[in-house]
């Protein structure tokens, strides 16, 4: 039973990261259109974020799932020694595999492929993103701690 709440745990922080990655990815794009004059009205704005959600969930999620992999695996490692603030060190760790992720991704592709995260306040909500994945992980998967 333990395991199963581990990985409803990281299957939930993966989901979760992935759609509030992509909402922000959506918005700072959209943000820089109106910086441009364009008008984006709020139907438009709500039908173009459910489409990346859709379009790229599946990519994003996995290179997201990837990211919380290594960095649940080596929160767990950090909490097993420390023993302390078992929620901050997996916040943390999901803040940092996605900034990891979007640097890696950055080297590969000489560019940030995830529009939204250009800028340094698009990059830091995807972090955000990735540290309430990091948290729905703690919180979720404490329900199997010792």
């Amino acid at each position: 039973m333990r395991i199963l709440w581990v990985v409803v745990a990281f299957v939930l922080a993966v989901v979760v990261t992935t759609v509030l990655g992509a909402v922000a990815h959506t918005q700072f794009v959209l943000g820089r259109l109106t910086d441009l004059g364009v008008a984006v009205p709020f139907s438009e704005r709500l039908s173009m974020t459910l489409h990346d959600i859709v379009g790229m969930g599946p990519m994003f999620g996995a290179i997201i799932g990837l990211g919380f992999l290594v960095a649940m695996a080596a929160g767990a490692l950090v909490f097993w020694f420390a023993g302390i603030q078992r929620r901050l060190i997996y916040t943390v760790a999901g803040a940092v595999a996605v900034a990891a992720a979007l640097l890696a991704m950055g080297m590969v592709y000489d560019i940030t492929p995830i529009a939204g995260a250009r800028s340094t306040a698009g990059f830091i909500a995807q972090m955000i993103a990735g540290a309430i994945g990091g948290l729905i992980f703690a919180r979720v998967s404490e329900r199997s701690a010792p």
